[in-house]
């Protein structure tokens, strides 16, 4: 793994876990800390799959 992964996957994990995060406090909790939590998760699963899982299937 290379340096470049882990500094795109850290991008992927904050960008989407932010964005996921405030849109899931607005529209649904209006409650920090499960947002937190759901943008902590939601962030690690998008940084996992678009560093790691879809490049192997492009590659093909």
């Amino acid at each position: 793994m290379s340096n470049l992964n882990l500094k795109k996957a850290l991008l992927e994990f904050l960008f989407n876990g932010t964005i996921c995060t405030v849109l899931i406090y607005y529209l649904q909790f209006h409650d920090w800390n499960k947002s937190l939590k759901f943008g902590l998760v939601f962030g690690l699963v998008m940084a996992i799959l678009y560093t790691f899982i879809l490049p192997k299937f492009k590659k093909k």
